[in-house]
């Protein structure tokens, strides 16, 4: 195995109940199950469920899921009510699983403030924002102790982030040292054109790669400048990426294999993808994962 493994463990929360796919509980449940037990099962990261839906997942989890060795670990969309949260997850079996994960959003400073004030304790939490509010809101997540997300896609072209938001907020979050995860539009290793939807005849767009995404990540987390960040994300060109078994190389920036196990456990922590399978397809067909 090359450097990869480190870039990539872990690295794909399954949201499978989420648009494009937007399929049922219980073959999310059974999807999850069964990339669990697969072949790249190190690639996975949490099941992604809304705190309102928990109760549902209950219910498939019992009969649509793998024997249960270890409880799953779900990242949990928060309903906006911290009561009803706190309600919905305490009625979780931990046998089962283990909600360790409390996404949310806020689009004012004030609504960061009230969200860290009632985040339950041992969850981690990450607040998505306005990527117009960098300044203000990464700051406040630094002294919360919570952690940034950023939606990187969508379902139409207007909900892609141009290149130059991304590169700021990534390179913002490095500077404070707050850890991030990113949501959406994340199926392809590179920047490129692809479908928006799953339905035939679908508009395309110019749509964000999670291998760009996450290696100008890492590069931004040892101090490179925005320039060099926004020239990552632009990249479309696979041949200029190097996979070792000791390092990566893009173009001749050079990162370790440590070097990427220490930014992806403390910087740049995963996303979300309604597929676990096409972004694996993706990186065997370029050869980069065997």
């Amino acid at each position: 195995m090359t450097a990869i493994e480190p870039f990539l463990n872990g690295l794909i929360d399954y949201a499978g109940l989420f648009p494009p796919a937007a399929l049922d509980m219980l073959t999310s449940t059974r999807n999850y199950a069964s990339y669990r037990s697969g072949k790249y099962a190190w690639a996975l990261g949490r099941l992604i469920v809304p705190v309102a839906r928990l109760t549902e997942f209950s219910a498939a989890i019992e009969f649509g899921s793998d024997e249960q060795l270890t409880p799953w670990l779900l990242g949990a969309l928060s309903t906006g009510d911290a009561q009803q949260d706190a309600r919905l997850i305490s009625g979780l079996d931990k046998r089962v699983a283990v909600v360790d994960v409390l996404e949310s959003k806020a689009a004012t400073l004030a609504e960061v403030h009230k969200l860290l004030s009632a985040a339950p304790s041992k969850t981690t939490l990450y607040i998505e924002f306005p990527l117009t509010n960098c300044a203000q809101m990464i700051p406040a997540l630094k002294k919360g102790n919570a952690r940034a997300k950023i939606r990187t896609g969508g379902i139409t072209a207007d909900a892609i982030p141009s290149v130059e938001q991304v590169a700021e907020f990534l390179v913002s979050c490095a500077e404070a040292k707050v850890p991030f995860k990113a949501t959406a539009g994340l199926h392809h290793p590179l920047r490129s054109v692809q479908q928006l939807t799953y339905e035939p005849g679908s508009a395309s767009a110019l749509m964000n790669g999670f291998i760009n995404i996450f290696v100008a990540a890492i590069i931004a987390y040892y101090g490179a400048t925005e320039e060099k960040v926004l020239a990552v994300l632009n990249e479309h060109d696979p041949t200029a990426f190097r996979w070792s078994g000791h390092a990566l190389a893009w173009r001749n920036q050079e990162l370790s294999a440590e070097q990427i196990r220490d930014a992806r456990e403390n910087f740049a922590i995963g996303f979300g993808s309604c597929s676990f399978t096409e972004p694996i397809a993706d990186l065997l067909d370029l050869g980069w994962l065997s």
